[in-house]
């Protein structure tokens, strides 16, 4: 029965309240189109991250927030239709790969069922418009590879317990079993070791392994966020899948000159077949990305080379570059197949990071113009450019709503006619919103991995005097409630 509270009968549940904390048995009735369950408790919509429809679970509310409380699994009590056995053992830790369990179909039947529920609910327009936007989705373009896909590994050294324990007023911590994985939502002082995981490629996989043996034969402390003490912080690996070049690259708590010591214990891995990358990043702040790191390269370059198409990117460890190398060309693809980019057409590749999408657009139009505020992603962009010979293809340093409003005004240098927005998950600046109206291109191209700051800026274009022609998601996170989406705007009177 949906809603049925454990432990309380009929009449005390009808006079309970929801809070966090409290214990429920539910089942998952359909998804949110942000990805979680939903399901009714005490007549009141509930969502819970990590579960599948069809499901019966036992689950906690963590959180009121606004309308609808938020809870997680703690217990799934009955499978969902079809579901099976999850490949990653810590696949029930990591909610956001917790689609493991269902058939790779069924997966991309859900989640453009979420981009029509997206379009459908969410897009800030009124209703007689809002329920004509759903028909423009297409089919979901799905990935070429279903595992081993992703070619870069983000984890964190730390402990899989800590007891903290007082005596005269003064906190003392136990940390126990240093590892390497991932912090759980809310529980960044501990880590959930990753001993498996299928998503990685396979190399990656063999990598961390090393790396694994390497703490255990080192002993080198890892860090403690409460303490601040301990030197390894966090581990990068990255692959091109299409080159075979390897990268590790150690966070550690720790100046060159406390490093220099160590540096003999981490050279072991510079035999390694395909090895082309090791580096250390100094970090001693209290943040776990510092802003402007060090890196000392121990061995061989500071990057790893990627191709797309035909196409050579060099990537640094904190550069951004599609997890998915295979889905990228799928997704570059699909830009070129829904907008009508012809080479008299001047076009924006706004968000640009290393230039990646703006390069293979560049074959097809006149000219390319690239937008970063990142300064380093700005610098790779300049010199895989070059490299690649792109000639026709130029990059502005800045946030975009101040480039297009200065630097590049409208009736400026370039009259834009088709502009690529490829925003962060926060979407786009409400100023940049509005420079990119002010430009009147005669489409927008929006790429995002965020159905709802996509529906919330397509309300701003669909305002803005546009009208939605095409939304393509393609699945570049098999296994996750995650897509991304090219969504082509054209202006109405083009």
């Amino acid at each position: 029965m949906i809603g049925k509270t454990e432990g309380l009968s009929g009449d005390s549940l009808q006079n309970s309240a929801i809070y966090p904390g409290q214990e429920y048995t539910c089942v998952i009735e359909s998804l949110l189109w942000s990805g979680e369950g939903l399901a009714h408790i005490e007549g009141k919509e509930i969502s819970v991250a990590g579960a599948l429809p069809g499901q019966q679970v036992r689950i906690v509310i963590t959180r009121m927030h606004g309308e609808r409380p938020e809870s997680k699994v703690l217990q799934v009590m009955r499978k969902a239709k079809d579901e099976g056995p999850p490949r990653c053992d810590h696949v029930h830790d990591a909610a956001s790969a917790s689609w493991q369990c269902i058939p790779y179909n069924k997966q991309v039947a859900l989640k453009e069922g979420m981009v029509r529920d997206a379009l459908t609910y969410g897009v800030p327009v009124d209703e007689q418009l809002r329920m004509t936007l759903p028909g423009r989705v297409l089919r979901v373009i799905p990935s070429p590879h279903v595992f081993y896909y992703r070619n870069k590994i983000e984890l964190n050294f730390g402990y899989e317990n800590m007891r903290v324990e007082e005596s005269g007023g003064r906190r003392k911590f136990f940390d126990e079993n240093p590892n390497i994985g991932f912090h759980q939502p809310g529980e960044w002082s501990t880590i959930v070791p990753v001993t498996d995981c299928h998503l990685y490629d396979e190399q990656l996989a063999v990598l961390l392994n090393e790396v694994r043996r390497f703490v255990h034969d080192t002993r080198l402390p890892v860090y403690n966020p409460k303490t601040h003490k301990g030197i390894l912080r966090t581990l990068v690996l990255r692959r091109g899948l299409n080159t075979g070049e390897q990268m590790i690259c150690f966070t550690v708590n720790a100046k060159k000159k406390d490093l220099e010591p160590l540096f003999q214990h981490f050279m072991r891995f510079t035999g390694r077949p395909g090895l082309v990358s090791l580096l250390l990043v100094e970090n001693t702040g209290v943040n776990e990305r510092p802003d402007h790191p060090k890196i000392h390269c121990l061995h061989g370059k500071p990057s790893v080379t990627e191709r797309l198409f035909d196409l050579e990117f060099e990537i640094s460890p904190f550069s951004f570059f599609q997890t998915n190398t295979f889905a990228a060309e799928k997704l570059y693809q699909a830009i070129v197949e829904q907008a009508d980019i012809n080479l008299r057409d001047i076009v924006l590749d706004a968000y640009c990071g290393m230039g990646t999408i703006g390069q293979y657009l560049a074959r097809f139009c006149q000219k390319v113009v690239g937008i970063e505020s990142h300064p380093g992603s700005i610098e790779d962009a300049l010199r895989s450019s070059s490299k690649n010979k792109v000639a026709n293809i130029s990059f502005y340093k800045g946030r975009t709503e101040q480039v297009l409003a200065h630097q590049l005004p409208p009736g400026g240098k370039y009259a834009f006619d088709v502009m690529v927005l490829d925003p962060p998950r926060a979407g786009l600046h409400p100023k940049a919103l509005q420079a990119v109206l002010a430009h009147r291109p005669r489409q927008v191209v929006y790429i995002s991995c965020n159905l709802a700051t996509l529906t919330r800026d397509m309300g701003g274009f669909l305002k803005g005097g546009y009208e939605l022609r095409s939304v393509q998601p393609v699945d570049m996170f098999p296994h996750t409630v995650h897509i991304e989406t090219v969504t082509v705007l054209q202006r109405k009177d083009s």
